[in-house]
């Protein structure tokens, strides 16, 4: 947090918004160290503010600030950024690679509760595709074979030929008419 920051910000009220330039980046920036790669040494700053709710302290991504006791230096800033890239390092250290970071990455995906719940927590075996898949398929495979033999699918009313079928039926007659003519005249074959 920079005193522009905390200046600005009590001297607002719940559910107002405005748009903050701090001009003095010394006084009320980042100053001349400002925060790299983010914010460059002296720069002026513009923030748009909106108070949405009034509270005495809040936690904002794992770090603790009191709104009471005034803004963060920028030292301290500066600290949390660089334990979170050792922190992001060390993790990054001990990622697998290859098919073994393949399967992790998709160990860790979350299907909507078809492998386990988002805590670790199995289904009961009735919600479980393991078990389920395979009995709906079966259900459905009994249905359809009851179905068949039962009669209650099949094929209804007298079969329809139409032009198209004529068409077909007339040309394959022709066809064999022709063979069979071919077929019965005399070939001379030269020795």
């Amino acid at each position: 947090m920079i005193a522009g920051w905390d200046v600005a910000l009590r001297s607002m009220q719940e559910g107002e918004r405005c748009v903050v330039q701090i001009t003095d980046p010394v006084k009320f920036g980042y100053g001349a160290q400002g925060i790299p790669p983010f914010v460059p040494a002296n720069a002026l700053l513009e923030m748009d503010l909106e108070v949405q709710k009034v509270e005495s302290g809040f936690q904002f991504d794992g770090l603790d600030v009191d709104m009471i006791g005034g803004a963060a230096s920028t030292a301290e800033i500066r600290a949390n950024y660089e334990e979170r890239m050792k922190e992001k390092a060390i993790t990054d250290a001990n990622k697998k690679e290859g098919i073994e970071g393949w399967i992790e990455k998709f160990n860790s995906f979350y299907f909507f509760g078809f492998f386990e719940g988002e805590t670790g927590e199995k289904a009961p075996w009735y919600l479980r595709p393991s078990i389920t898949f395979p009995i709906a398929f079966a259900v459905v495979g009994a249905a359809f074979w009851v179905s068949v033999s039962g009669g209650a699918i099949r094929e209804r009313g007298a079969q329809v030929t139409d032009e198209l079928d004529e068409i077909i039926l007339s040309s394959t007659a022709l066809h064999h008419a022709m063979i069979m003519a071919f077929a019965s005249l005399p070939v001379d074959i030269a020795p």
